[in-house]
């Protein structure tokens, strides 16, 4: 007797929006299911966010208030600077350069306290943007206020070394009672330029100490963790 052939068995089909599993639970299909916006996730804006191209303590400084304030107390030295330059300039014979460099230092300081308050500016502006645009707005106007900073550091500097020079050259020689003397110069106007380099050189020290003592800390502080 002849054997009759088998039933053929077909597959159950599956849905479309789902796929084989075993042992497992079953799973949408994403490529299936129409998308929803209400399911996309939405891009949030941080307002305390950082700018990157900024180390993170810089970021910290720019974004106190008392940085401001300490920017503003500064702002008092090149103006009297500018201010005791343009008054006695004419009265210090014994080198002219005095006054002038009074002036000029006054005004190049004034010019770059003023350009760090608009950093300070940008840089808290740039914070509160929700916009792509105007974050890199206020990313351009900071990276060209810190060039021209940068550059007038430079020039800043070789003005310094010249103040040095005619300020304590005319250390030995200057008089101070009289005024139709080839070496005098009024008392005040070369006491106060003698006394802001001073101060600037003990600025500079205190500063590269509490650099020094900073590095150490984190040292010390990365090799315990």
């Amino acid at each position: 007797m002849a054997q009759e052939p088998l039933p053929t068995i077909y597959p159950r089909p599956y849905a479309p929006s789902h796929r084989v599993s075993v042992g497992t639970p079953q799973f949408s299909n994403v490529f299936a299911d129409p998308i929803k916006n209400e399911k996309l996730p939405r891009q949030t804006h941080d307002r305390a966010k950082r700018i990157r191209f900024l180390p993170p303590f810089l970021a910290l400084i720019l974004r106190s208030t008392y940085f401001l304030v300490a920017l503003c107390i500064i702002l008092v030295i090149p103006i009297l600077q500018l201010v005791f330059g343009i008054v006695y300039r004419d009265q210090c014979p014994i080198n002219v350069y005095i006054p002038i460099y009074l002036i000029v230092t006054g005004a190049c300081g004034m010019a770059t306290i003023g350009l760090t308050i608009v950093i300070v500016v940008a840089f808290v502006c740039c914070i509160k943007q929700d916009s792509i645009a105007g974050s890199c707005i206020s990313g351009c106007i900071i990276g060209t206020v810190i060039f021209f900073i940068f550059l007038m550091s430079f020039f800043l500097f070789a003005w310094f070394i010249a103040g040095n020079v005619w300020v304590f050259g005319a250390k030995t020689t200057v008089v101070f009672d009289k005024e139709n003397s080839p070496k005098y110069c009024h008392k005040t106007l070369y006491e106060f330029a003698f006394w802001i380099i001073i101060i600037t050189y003990i600025l500079m020290v205190a500063s590269c100490c509490i650099s020094c003592c900073r590095a150490c800390f984190q040292s010390v502080t990365s090799l315990k963790a």
